[in-house]
């Protein structure tokens, strides 16, 4: 095989490792973003249901304050009767006082919806903190695992950067300046194994052509796609872009 070839492969695998490596790194902040972004919007619902019962004891307390206004109606009509001097008037207190004590009656079971509506918000309430407790510990823990998991391929890329240096110089100048431009539009892949077809876009390779790249004595490139073909049995087959 071509010495410049053994060494493209080389390189190749290096900066494909490199790709991985840099996309690794980028995906790691997204998908703690994605759990904030869930861990936020736990703290909206408990926030939401923290207002349900302002409002609910805001309402209540409403409600207690008309108790006590017609309870003070009521104290004042049961005063007047001991004063009144004919049946009609007394019966017209006492009509008043059964219509006060009906409007408490109905605002008492309002209190106790209200009551059990506050229940089932604090119930509510209980599950969304425990919900909270929980994603928020995955977080931390998350967050430790990816700041952790960043350093070590930070230092992973970090040697692979430096192995691609200390590479490319080895490399005839002319091919690899070929390889770079290839590997510009190929999305990395510049090189791809040849059996019958170039692995890379899996046209079919010219025996005239194959018979070159086996011979290994020069740099060929595949008719259809422009990626350097070499020739190794066994090896893995190339991914096509």
């Amino acid at each position: 095989m071509h010495t410049d070839i053994t060494k493209l492969i080389q390189l190749q695998n290096i900066e494909t490792q490199i790709s991985y490596f840099v996309a690794k790194i980028e995906q790691l902040p997204q998908q703690l973003a994605a759990m904030e972004e869930k861990l936020q919007g736990t703290v909206t619902l408990l926030e939401k249901e923290k207002n349900n019962l302002e409002q609910i004891a805001t309402e209540r307390r409403q409600l207690e304050g008309e108790i006590q206004v017609i309870e003070e109606k009521i104290s004042k009509y049961r005063s007047q009767l001991l004063e009144v001097k004919t049946n009609e008037q007394y019966k017209a207190l006492l009509h008043e006082i059964d219509f006060q004590l009906e409007r408490i009656r109905k605002i008492e079971d309002e209190i106790l919806l209200s009551m059990e509506k506050e229940e089932q918000v604090r119930t509510e309430q209980h599950q969304l903190q425990q919900k909270h407790q929980k994603e928020s510990a995955e977080l931390d823990q998350e967050q430790k695992a990816a700041q952790q998991e960043i350093e070590k391929t930070k230092a992973n890329l970090a040697q692979r950067k430096q192995e691609s240096q200390a590479l490319s110089p080895l490399i005839t100048p002319e091919v690899y300046e070929t390889y770079r431009k290839i590997a510009g539009v190929r999305k990395g892949v510049a090189l791809a194994r040849a059996t019958e077809n170039c692995q890379g876009c899996h046209v079919r390779i010219r025996p005239s052509v194959l018979g070159q790249v086996m011979h290994g004595q020069q740099i060929v490139t595949c008719d259809s796609c422009d990626r350097i073909l070499y020739w190794q049995e066994d090896a893995p087959y190339e991914q096509s872009s």
